[in-house]
């Protein structure tokens, strides 16, 4: 489809959070994402990969969870936190760190003094989250903001042309 669009670029943004651990002297960083046809998913993925790739830390791809089923990812959580004695995850919505988070505690980790969780997405639930999670920002208001404005100049826009020429904007990121 063709159209307007304001966007954030998923993967600078997982690249910047994934940095962030590793600055923070995390290295065994598991990824919980959704699979690859979900294009925001694979971005964030290629983010995750090059930060540690960029770091000689080897990459690894059992540290990988790719979430298809909302409904069981508690369960595919679970096993990677018991099973690799990780010290960080990042995970691409705020829905998987708190699953994230309720799972390390379930097996006795201290978030985030044994285990470090960022995610996407600065909504209410990691606002509310206990900790409070480190998120990628994607400030909502910024992006309808500039949404409405692209939106008002095409409707005044006395342009007929044959070939519309469609914008992407792109919103900068930060971590929250």
């Amino acid at each position: 489809i063709l159209c307007d669009k304001v966007i954030i670029d998923d993967k600078s943004a997982a690249y910047d959070a994934v940095q962030s651990l590793i600055n923070a002297g995390k290295r065994k960083i598991a990824l919980v994402t959704t699979v690859d046809y979900v294009s925001f998913g694979k971005l964030r993925t290629d983010g995750y990969t090059k930060a540690l790739l960029d770091n000689d830390i080897p990459f690894t791809e059992d540290l990988i969870i790719k979430i298809e089923d909302i409904e069981n990812c508690e369960v595919k959580i679970s096993q990677l936190i018991k099973d690799s004695a990780i010290d960080a995850v990042f995970a691409v919505n705020e829905l998987f760190a708190v699953i994230s988070i309720k799972t390390a505690n379930n097996h006795g980790l201290r978030v985030p003094e044994d285990l470090s969780v960022i995610a996407f997405t600065d909504g209410i639930i990691s606002m509310y989250s206990t900790p409070t999670i480190t998120t990628v920002s994607q400030d909502g208001i910024k992006m309808g903001r500039k949404a409405a404005m692209m939106l008002i100049a095409r409707l005044e826009s006395e342009e007929n042309d044959e070939e519309e020429q469609y914008k992407t904007e792109v919103i900068e990121t930060h971590l929250v």
